[in-house]
């Protein structure tokens, strides 16, 4: 029934592809990666290149909620390379809530802040986020309601984010399922579609190497924060980043030891990989961005100005592909 399902979905959009000057965008996720989609967007705007709707997985969905909310991509680089590695932390510093390794609370407080109280239907620009359904295992598109609601449900990375509830519903990552959307993008909006992967695998596998250089900034940067006095009101936060210096302190063997978490993160990055090219035999983009982003870690916000680079670079050179697509 699925693939009946993905078949007629991949026809439907054949028929709705359309060429009015104007792409639909399709925003992978992949965590700090997914940076990069504002330096496509960056491109984009400077070529002239018009933006009609978007489809957007976890950071993708975030980014592409900016976007049709009418946040200037200027505004949103100025946002992705402010960020530094404390502000970064205290993002994902645990709070020890039930299901993840943070609640989300202040990642709510910011999309708060930065979108409001927008409803999805009110919107200048087509617009759906992808979340799973954690009970059933469904698929689900945010197309209407709050976008604060469907960004969260969107963003919610297993094992780091608390699910999210909404509408007696709890909501998860959509990159479990669908880590690049263009065949959402393509039966919602029609085309030419421009997708853009930065998930684990986009770019193929390489060997798990951890750059000696950034492991002892993480060390020094978990230090500092232990320092804090407030560090010591919360056993669990201190219990928490004393073990991650001890990880990160051990060193990695040659060839890096395979942990638990290493073995988890590259097994979901396979499924993804895997998954996206399943999707593009039923339903493939008209053009397909993978920015190198690789050595950047999903939790890495602080590097933004390496991630808007990476996508400049990779939207300048397909740049021909897209314009082929809007001349039709």
């Amino acid at each position: 029934m699925l693939v009946f399902q993905d078949l007629m979905l991949a026809w439907t959009g054949m028929r709705m592809t359309t060429q009015d000057g104007a792409v639909v965008l399709a925003l992978g996720g992949g965590g700090a990666r997914g940076l990069a989609h504002i330096g496509v967007l960056e491109v984009l705007a400077d070529h002239g290149v018009r933006v009609r709707a978007v489809a957007g997985t976890s950071v993708g969905a975030e980014i592409g909620a900016f976007l049709a909310n009418g946040m200037p991509v200027a505004e949103m680089a100025a946002l992705a390379t402010s960020f530094d590695w404390k502000q970064t932390l205290q993002l994902f510093l645990p709070d020890l809530p039930s299901g993840g390794l943070v609640s989300g609370k202040k990642v709510m407080g910011f999309l708060n802040r930065t979108i409001g109280d927008r409803l999805i239907e009110h919107l200048s620009l087509g617009y759906v986020a992808l979340a799973v359904d954690l009970e059933t295992g469904e698929q689900t598109i945010f197309d209407r309601g709050p976008l604060v609601d469907a960004v969260r449900a969107s963003i919610s990375l297993p094992a780091v984010f608390a699910p999210h509830r909404f509408d007696g519903r709890y909501y998860v990552d959509g990159g479990v399922v669908n880590p690049v959307p263009f065949d959402v993008a393509r039966e919602r909006f029609g085309g030419p579609v421009l997708a853009v992967a930065v998930h684990a695998g986009a770019r193929g596998f390489q060997r798990p190497d951890i750059v000696p250089e950034r492991r002892h900034a993480w060390i020094r940067n978990f230090r500092q924060i232990l320092q804090q006095p407030w560090v010591g009101r919360a056993d669990g936060l201190r219990q928490w980043l004393e073990e991650q210096i001890e990880s990160y302190d051990a060193g990695e063997p040659d060839p890096p030891a395979w942990r638990a978490r290493r073995v988890l993160d590259q097994v979901l990055a396979i499924s993804q990989a895997q998954n996206v090219r399943l999707r593009q035999a039923l339903s493939a983009p008209d053009v397909m961005l993978t920015p190198d982003v690789g050595g950047i870690d999903a939790l890495e916000f602080y590097r933004g100005e390496e991630a808007l680079a990476a996508g400049r670079a990779a939207a300048e050179s397909a740049l021909p592909q897209i314009m082929a697509c809007l001349a039709g």
